[in-house]
């Protein structure tokens, strides 16, 4: 009994069987290599998605980026031109609201309110130099005289004139209420019209 021999189909059976396990190992490595493949590709995935993602990134960052240096870039302009839109910065404005700058200096006396001046003067609409020029003595070539503060002219006229030079010449801007008000003049000067005057003192009489 010591010495007996497997049945043949019992030794049929175990070679089978080793032949089954043996045969199983390729499939398990193959399994293995097909879940590191399917790793593999799911990391490239991965990282394909992120550099994506990360470029579309960068690219709405660089796009506000140089749209706000746009925007920026055009505001600028009219920032200047906005500094730029008053004509009249250097004129210098008294408490009532005239504006006016010396354009020849004078070396002469200054009219006392009541004495009569002789004067040079042209008169605008719409700004110094414009079409609409409404009178002119010196186009008359006539110079103009008047009583300095006695009411003969208009408010604008008596506040320049009483602290002028003789010899000095001035471009005056005044609003209505130091020229014709409302009521404008003549059917010339609307109502509510500033006015633009060149005047020139000539002498004190």
């Amino acid at each position: 009994p010591r010495n007996s021999t497997i049945p043949r189909n019992q030794l049929q059976l175990i070679t089978i069987n080793q032949y089954s396990r043996t045969m199983r190992l390729p499939t398990s490595a193959l399994l293995f290599g097909t879940v590191v493949l399917a790793g593999g590709v799911a990391t490239a995935f991965n990282l394909s998605s992120n550099s994506k993602a990360a470029a579309a990134t960068t690219n709405r960052r660089d796009f506000l980026a140089k749209s706000s240096a746009v925007m920026a870039s055009a505001a600028l302009p009219k920032i200047a031109l906005a500094d730029d839109a008053d004509p009249y910065a250097d004129y210098l404005t008294t408490e009532s609201g005239m504006k006016y700058l010396v354009t020849k200096e004078g070396d002469g006396g200054i009219p006392s309110a009541g004495q009569t001046v002789k004067a040079h003067y042209t008169g605008w609409l719409d700004g110094f130099d414009s079409e609409k020029k409404f009178d002119s003595s010196r186009d008359r070539g006539k110079p103009f005289q008047f009583k300095v503060g006695a009411g003969q002219v208009i408010r604008g006229w008596d506040e320049s004139f009483a602290s002028m030079k003789v010899g000095e010449q001035r471009k005056i801007v005044l609003p209505p209420r130091l020229g014709y008000g409302d009521r404008g003049a003549g059917g010339v000067i609307p109502g509510g019209a500033t006015l633009y005057f060149d005047v020139e003192l000539l002498a004190i009489l």
